[in-house]
């Protein structure tokens, strides 16, 4: 499905999909709620780039993590084709500002879940495998997976960062800080109910399926950019990504946003990495 860039543009700009954002520290907006993050502090945290022949230039279009030193796990729609072309995509990694003087990192391999919906975005994950494995820094290094015993809850402390909107209709300004918030994960029942009762009335609501996983709500979560971004928790002192960014309403002014759950891939991821 994937054609050019903007076609992923427009696909990402869907009042129902996610893209990263970005907030001032006096003003609870952007990746909605946030504040500006300090390097450093999420070394795994990547932006995904497509060619803009009319910017000349690569463009932010979606988050992403390092999993392992060459590997980098993403949501499958920014993709969207399973046969995508990696050279039609680069990566920054390292980085809290956008657009820096750097070399982007190029995409050898693609892999999109094999159990991906577009429509219901079910197992929206993909990996991306680079063309030369990652020197490790201080800011750049691999965050770790979860086990598959693993438990996470809303009393587990989490959080997102991203690159994107501010607000629905308000682009990130120059010069592009990386912005994080501390988002409290829900159990799927509420977020369901939550889900219900603010959309009954919409004629395509959204359904949460047992891949998917709940975080965020009243003006904490991703906005438009932010698909991609890792959610991360903190469990023995150590992060653990728990979801990869893939649905939000509305840029979570009152709704829990949806993410893939990575215990639900981490055999598919394994198998790979």
């Amino acid at each position: 499905m994937f054609q050019l860039l903007l076609l992923a543009l427009s696909f990402l700009e869907s009042p129902v999909f996610m893209a990263s954002v970005s907030v001032s520290r006096s003003k609870p907006v952007g990746i909605v709620g946030g504040h500006r993050t300090l390097p450093g502090r999420w070394p795994w945290q990547v932006s995904l780039r497509t060619y803009d022949y009319k910017a000349s230039s690569w463009v932010h279009i979606c988050g992403g993590s390092i999993i392992r030193r060459q590997w980098i796990l993403t949501a499958a729609h920014c993709i969207q084709s399973q046969d995508a072309d990696p050279a039609l995509f680069r990566v920054q990694v390292g980085e809290v500002y956008l657009y820096k003087e750097q070399d982007l990192l190029n995409i050898s391999r693609i892999i999109i879940h094999p159990d991906y919906n577009e429509f219901s975005k079910t197992f929206d994950v993909a990996l991306m495998q680079l063309t030369a494995r990652l020197v490790t820094s201080t800011h750049v290094s691999p965050v770790s997976l979860p086990k598959d015993t693993s438990t996470f809850s809303s009393t587990d402390q989490c959080w997102l960062a991203g690159w994107g909107k501010v607000l629905q209709n308000v682009p990130l300004q120059p010069p592009y800080q990386l912005y994080e918030v501390k988002i409290p994960i829900q159990d799927n029942e509420s977020c369901k109910r939550a889900y219900r009762k603010k959309m009954s009335d919409e004629p395509q609501s959204v359904a949460i399926f047992d891949d998917m996983l709940c975080a965020g709500t009243l003006g904490r979560g991703p906005c438009f950019g932010d698909s991609g971004s890792p959610l991360v928790c903190l469990k023995r002192k150590k992060w653990v990504q728990v979801g990869v960014a893939s649905i939000s309403v509305d840029c979570s002014n009152d709704l829990p946003s949806i993410f893939s759950r990575v215990q639900s891939s981490l055999a598919w991821i394994h198998q790979h990495i």
